[in-house]
């Protein structure tokens, strides 16, 4: 490896000590690095300067106005969530009738086997079919739609 870019491995494995701890290896490179090589302990000098001086910068306060208006943006998005919520006997009414659904669909095919044909279903049969299938196709277009009228309501909300 050359020096270049050992110094260059260093540089980033230092970058990545700010955010988490190094490895008892990386440390170990890191340092060993330190020790013969005047470029790299001057760029973790000069970083630490910099975390330094940011540390001791004070940040600005936000002008009351803002302040007020994302306060009360971030209260009103609560609000539609919760006001999105479905009820509790929505859900269960929901999952009664997913529940009977499922069961007469599996009666309407018990009879089924690889070898049944079209011509051979009964009106219930081909019916537990369509049920399915169209169970399918909203599954399958569900996130299409939702998307879309997300971006409906987004686009009426900002005009």
């Amino acid at each position: 490896m050359t020096a270049r870019t050992n110094c260059g491995d260093v540089e980033r494995l230092l970058l990545e000590g700010e955010d988490g701890a190094l490895s008892p290896d990386g440390r170990a490179l890191v340092e060993g690095h330190l020790r013969g090589c005047a470029r790299c302990r001057d760029f973790a000098a000069d970083r630490d300067a910099i975390r330094s001086e940011l540390a001791a910068t004070p940040w600005p306060a936000l002008p009351d106005d803002l302040d007020r208006r994302t306060r009360r943006l971030v209260r009103s998005v609560g609000t539609e969530e919760r006001a999105a919520a479905l009820p509790a006997w929505l859900l269960v009414a929901v999952a009664v009738i997913t529940i009977v659904t499922g069961l007469g669909l599996a009666a309407a095919l018990a009879d089924v086997t690889p070898e049944t044909t079209w011509s051979d279903l009964s009106l219930r049969g081909l019916s537990a079919v369509f049920v399915i299938a169209r169970n399918a196709l909203t599954l399958l277009l569900a996130p299409v739609i939702l998307r879309a009228c997300r971006a409906r309501r987004s686009a009426s909300g900002n005009a």
